[in-house]
């Protein structure tokens, strides 16, 4: 039997709601768990306490897809390869992990009893530059809009739409969104399966997840066969073309072939000019490149992800 529960709960999400949090308490008591809240302190929380975490049996954290990706960074560090099981109940504000582990965005009570019916899943870890991912790294136009939007206070008043009206402000008044790489696109050098190209783009992406951005990217996503998939966009007229498969196609964004392909190992070199802000990793933006100009990614480690498939028995 696994008992000890460890809830981390992160206040400053925008679905952050006191009275979810005490009926998640009461379910997990329910189910016969001795649960230990711990707020989330700080934004390294997770990474910095990671080996005082692992001696509980479940982790579960409440907060948007930055904690997630901060969750699979610390596991991502432990030495060991057994670790506790890791589940999430999304309070954020697009919440893209939800349908990527089979719990509804906007419903914590209902994410967690599916997590505490659900199925345990051993997935891949990917990382890009050795940092881990939970389900995208992207980089080019309007990628860095979902954690410049930090700095204001619309995601707590307005939840999704706030990227959207953020998004619109930075297309007029940022040129480093938009207008300066539709301008300039980066000149990039990449290898996959021992092939070499070189081409020109305008949005790189590095998925291993069904959606993101609140998009259908690839339904038919095996989160744990050691592969990724990867999206270079050259022109605004591709960007457009994507967005509108995305919604249509019930492949998604896959029936983009000439934009998508899948693989186990990237290297990928920026030639002429590095990206001016971070790479956006599960919605924050974190220096990947460090100085340098090339990134690689591949499979690292497996986590043991708890998800909201129905199992025939009741996960204890």
């Amino acid at each position: 039997m696994r008992k000890k529960c460890a809830l981390i709960y992160n206040k400053n999400s925008s679905g952050y709601n006191q009275k979810h949090f005490f009926t998640i308490l009461k379910l997990l008591k329910y189910h016969g768990y001795t649960t230990y809240p711990i707020n989330s302190a700080h934004q390294n929380f997770i990474i910095e306490d990671i080996d005082e975490l692992n001696k509980f049996d479940i982790i579960l954290t409440m907060g948007g897809d930055g904690t997630v990706n901060r969750a699979y960074e610390a596991f991502n560090r432990l030495e060991d390869k057994q670790h506790a099981i890791y589940g999430h109940i999304p309070t954020g504000t697009t919440n893209d992990m939800g349908p990527n582990t089979n719990v509804p965005r906007y419903n914590p009570k209902k994410a967690a009893e599916l997590l505490l019916h659900g199925e345990i899943e051993e997935r891949d870890i990917i990382t890009i530059n050795d940092h881990a991912i939970a389900y995208v790294g992207a980089t080019g136009i309007f990628a860095p809009v979902t954690y410049l939007i930090d700095k204001s206070k619309d995601k707590k008043d307005a939840g999704t739409f706030s990227y959207i009206r953020h998004g619109a402000y930075q297309f007029f008044t940022n040129p480093e969104i938009y207008k300066s790489i539709i301008e300039k696109p980066y000149q990039i050098t990449y290898t996959a399966d021992g092939e070499t190209k070189q081409t020109e783009a305008i949005f790189i992406a590095v998925f291993n997840a069904k959606t993101f951005a609140n998009l259908k990217i690839n339904p038919q996503a095996n989160m744990g066969d050691g592969t990724f998939d990867v999206l270079i966009i050259h022109t605004k007229q591709e960007l457009f073309k994507l967005l509108k498969t995305s919604f249509i196609s019930k492949n998604g964004c896959m029936d983009a072939q000439d934009n998508i392909f899948t693989t186990n190992n990237l290297q990928l070199t920026f030639e002429d000019k590095a990206p001016f802000y971070p790479i956006n990793c599960d919605g924050d933006g974190i220096d990947l490149l460090n100085g340098t100009s090339t990134l690689e990614v591949k499979p690292k480690k497996k986590i043991l992800q708890l998800t909201g498939k129905k199992s025939k028995t009741i996960f204890h």
